[in-house]
């Protein structure tokens, strides 16, 4: 049999390696969620950036809209996606209701190349349906518009 000394010898170097090992281990866990820490507020600051972007986004097509550049639909599918990205306050939630309201509205026309695979006689009914939601839509699209072109950017 081993002797105590021995012993007590052998079962301090496995309680230094186990301490040591504790400690790497204790060591790594913290630069894991250094790590991980960075990455969410990069993630938070890049989340700003697209917010920001987005807010702006909505400025100009409201803008264009407002001064009859675009038509109330176009802005309504281009608005509806943008404030996708946007946290909204309850008062901002409510202009943009009404783009995702029409947006919802017209999503069954046709865009871009199915648009244009379209022969004259459709494109004109489709016009024709267009032009009435959006009448119907028009008071509180402008409105609402008027007030987003103020809308705050981060």
């Amino acid at each position: 049999m081993l002797s105590n000394p021995l012993m007590l010898l052998l079962a301090a170097v496995v309680l230094i390696s186990l301490g040591g090992y504790a400690g790497y281990l204790a060591l790594q866990l913290y630069r894991r969620r250094q790590r991980l820490e960075k990455g969410k507020q990069e993630l938070e600051n890049q989340l700003k950036v697209k917010e920001a972007e987005a807010r702006q986004s909505v400025q100009i097509i409201a803008r264009a809209l407002v001064q009859k550049d675009l038509s109330e639909t176009e802005a309504a599918m281009r608005i509806s996606w943008l404030s996708q990205q946007i946290i909204l306050s309850a008062d901002e939630a409510q202009h943009f209701s009404v783009f995702q309201q029409l947006s919802v509205a017209t999503a069954h026309i046709p865009i871009l190349d199915d648009w244009a695979a379209l022969g004259k006689a459709e494109k004109r009914r489709l016009t024709a349906e267009r032009e009435g939601i959006e009448v119907s839509y028009r008071e509180f699209i402008q409105a609402s518009a008027a007030e987003l072109v103020s809308i705050r950017l981060l």
